[in-house]
């Protein structure tokens, strides 16, 4: 019974380490890329047709932050993928449109005839190396996307949640129509098609499939490989104490 306990707490420090560990900033300032990573994630790869550039991770900043994308202009990307919450959530199943409040506080408005999103919105950290093998060979343009993997880049991920009616969409646009709705509500805004005019050339480049590269270029900038596990496994034997090597060892062998 002693030995059974003590594996028990040794998998529950190591579990609360890898999964629940801020080391980096603030509960309130969003991640931003490190310097310093493992080989696998020295160069974070694009699509050939979407490379980074800083005009573009800038508008998709803020378009990731802003809820004129939703049909009320109530309910952002960042709202179910919050930096407080690891760019993701703590409800089990996400609220969506017509919701009020982040967080384990989040709750419907009234009156309310919209139901629950499907699933629970999970962090959109590190989805920039979907994909990837033991190896570190992954390929953005064809990488694995949502619980289902429905979808298989970032750039058609991202546009997803706009025409999902529990989501983004609620009942101000139709299916068909949310993103053509969405792109008219952007032209219509001057700081909007200055932005995309940095981003992509021309006033004239705002549609829905740069909204959708603006917003997964925004996002492959959204890295956590940094952790004092992350440091440990590139070889500083000083980033975990002692018993949680213990643990990790007992992790990975029993």
């Amino acid at each position: 019974m002693i030995k059974n306990r003590n594996l028990l707490v040794f998998f529950a420090a190591f579990v609360c380490l890898y999964a629940c560990q801020k080391d980096e900033g603030s509960a309130t300032t969003p991640i931003t890329p490190v310097t310093e990573r493992p080989s696998v994630f020295a160069n974070i790869k694009t699509p050939a047709d979407n490379p980074i550039t800083a005009a573009k991770t800038n508008l998709g900043k803020m378009l990731f932050w802003d809820p004129i994308l939703s049909g009320d202009k109530d309910v952002a990307c960042a709202t179910c993928h919050h930096p407080d919450f690891g760019y993701a959530e703590n409800l089990e199943i996400s609220i969506g449109s017509n919701g009020v409040g982040l967080g384990s506080t989040r709750h419907f408005g009234t009156p309310n005839t919209i139901g629950f999103v499907k699933r629970n919105a999970h962090t959109v950290l590190n989805t920039a190396f979907n994909g990837m093998d033991g190896n570190g060979n992954y390929d953005p343009s064809n990488a694995p996307m949502f619980w289902d993997k429905r979808k298989n880049t970032l750039e058609l991920q991202s546009l997803e949640p706009i025409k999902s009616l529990e989501e983004m969409r609620g009942y101000h646009f139709t299916d068909s129509t949310a993103l053509d709705s969405v792109v008219a509500r952007l032209k219509g805004i001057a700081e909007y098609r200055q932005l995309f005019a940095l981003a992509f050339g021309s006033e004239l480049s705002i549609n829905a499939d740069n909204i959708g590269k603006a917003i997964a270029t925004f996002e492959r900038t959204l890295n956590a490989t940094n952790s004092r596990y992350d440091r440990f496994e590139r070889g500083d034997k000083t980033a975990l104490t002692d018993i949680e090597i213990t643990g990790l060892q007992l992790f990975k062998t029993k």
